[in-house]
């Protein structure tokens, strides 16, 4: 079941891709499915199972070796960065408050909660300039990107949202402030996990 996992999360969800681009034309400019928030919603419920499954299955269960559980971490980290991930990208766009909540919280579970606030007030004001961390430079390699991406856009959201608040409010009251929720929430998820697998289920 490990090897079908990853064998459908690659090489089948590629081939169906593919076959789906050739046997159909494209749908027409701005047109939406009808069904993407109900979707998208349902992913990110989903989400949180097989988070929880992913943990308990990679830390201590007693069906798994060590190449199953190196499967298994692969599998679920897949699914968790190819579609838990574009998913929440999806849902902070979203005009209704509980969907964009809904994808910041996703984003907390992956302990990358401050992208929602990164992402839409950086990376869009400032995409492809050297003010924005989430544009790679040029002839930078991805573990470069990912660590400076990872700690600059915290910063860069860290701040505009501390300006915003202090231009709105006239200060800054720490709870109303977006980033109690994705940190709080992070040590939340890390606590559920340290319940689930203890240390192991804390490091998977």
């Amino acid at each position: 079941f490990v090897v079908v996992a990853l064998a459908y999360l690659t090489i089948f969800t590629f081939a169906l891709d593919e076959l789906v681009a050739f046997a159909t034309d494209d749908a027409p400019e701005g047109s939406e499915f009808p069904a993407a928030d109900t979707l998208s919603a349902f992913l990110a419920v989903a989400h949180y199972v097989l988070l929880g499954v992913a943990v308990w299955a990679i830390s201590w269960d007693g069906f798994h070796g060590p190449w199953e559980k190196a499967g298994l971490f692969a599998a679920f980290g897949i699914f968790f960065g190819q579609v838990s991930n574009s998913n929440a990208h999806e849902l902070i766009h979203r005009s209704s408050r509980g969907l964009h909540g809904l994808g910041a919280w996703v984003y907390t579970s992956l302990l990358f909660g401050h992208h929602t606030s990164a992402h839409t007030r950086i990376h869009h004001r400032f995409i492809g300039t050297m003010d924005d961390p989430n544009t790679a430079r040029l002839g930078e390699s991805f573990y470069a990107y990912a660590i400076r991406a990872w700690g600059g856009s915290f910063k860069a959201g860290l701040e505009i949202e501390t300006s915003l608040l202090r231009r709105r409010d006239g200060k800054v009251q720490v709870w109303r402030h977006p980033y109690v929720g994705y940190l709080g929430g992070s040590v939340v998820v890390l606590l559920c996990a340290a319940a689930i697998g203890g240390t192991g289920g804390v490091l998977a």
